[in-house]
């Protein structure tokens, strides 16, 4: 493992235990048992160092997402499987980063909501039609709408004021919004079928 992917492993992983803002850089070096001069050898500043975790963050993901398309048996198997690969992301972060990139990061913030904007809508929408091709989704699903709809309101789940994490844990936030996209598109044969996938999918009913 090179220096560099070692300070983004170990970067990443204090970020997303404390939050950015409150990890200082001599944080990050003391953690990776290096001088701050070696570690800005390898890196310009703090806004690089975030910008380059993100690049990262996004790439890992779009080749997840690739291939879940490519392994799904169907449409609603890879929503089910994106919805528990995005399950692990969030119960995997601290939301305080989400905050502290809006904030203090607006320029690497952008390259995420670039992603969620472009990337993943597209994702949604070639979801979207493949369900309701294979008979899982309702015909009259308007994809166009929904997958926007679905896509505009993600954001809102990072929103503290209205969405207080005491109130409202992260995961369970999560899932109730899966299940409000999933139950308002499935048809009744995709009813159906969810019913006897989650059986395996979803044992314990932690999901759907």
């Amino acid at each position: 493992m090179d220096e560099l992917t070692k300070i983004i492993d170990t970067s990443e992983s204090l970020f997303k235990k404390y939050g950015i803002r409150s990890v200082t850089m001599t944080d990050i070096a003391s953690k990776l048992g290096m001088s701050k001069k070696t570690l800005y050898v390898h890196i310009e500043n703090k806004q690089d160092l975030v910008s380059k975790i993100m690049q990262r963050y996004i790439s890992r993901n779009k080749e997840m997402c690739l291939c879940i398309q490519k392994e799904a048996k169907n449409a609603l198997d890879e929503l089910l499987k994106f919805s528990l690969y995005t399950q692990q992301q969030v119960d995997d972060i601290n939301l305080s980063i989400l905050y502290d990139l809006k904030k203090y990061y607006r320029l690497v913030w952008q390259l995420l909501d670039d992603f969620n904007r472009k990337e993943v809508l597209m994702m949604v929408e070639t979801n979207l039609k493949k369900g309701v091709e294979e008979g899982l989704y309702r015909q009259d699903l308007d994809v166009s709408l929904v997958s926007r709809l679905h896509i505009s309101l993600m954001p809102i789940l990072s929103n503290e004021d209205l969405f207080p994490i005491n109130d409202f844990p992260t995961q369970q936030l999560h899932r109730e919004f899966m299940r409000y996209h999933i139950h308002g598109i499935v048809s009744e044969k995709g009813r159906e079928l969810l019913k006897t996938m989650l059986g395996s999918l979803d044992p314990r009913g932690k999901l759907y």
